[in-house]
């Protein structure tokens, strides 16, 4: 891979990171409501739309590690 490619692809990483951090705090934000929600409230249809949406927004978290992995990992080579 030639010096250009690279460096277009550090500055992508740079974006998907900089999503990353905004998705962690919404993560953070909807793990507050859930855990500051009155315990019968969890068990209902809110409580269990937050914790899908927590369970979502992980899974996405962990796939944007994976895909800054994985462009660091086709940099190096």
């Amino acid at each position: 891979m030639n010096k250009q490619r690279r460096k277009r692809i550090s500055e992508l990483m740079q974006k998907i990171s900089d999503l990353k951090e905004e998705l962690d705090e919404v993560l953070q934000e909807e793990q507050d409501y859930y855990g500051n929600m009155p315990e019968n409230l969890q068990y209902n249809q809110k409580g269990e739309s937050s914790e899908e949406a927590i369970c979502n927004i992980e899974e996405a978290c962990s796939c944007l590690d994976d895909c800054i992995s994985n462009l660091e990992s086709s940099i190096e080579n």
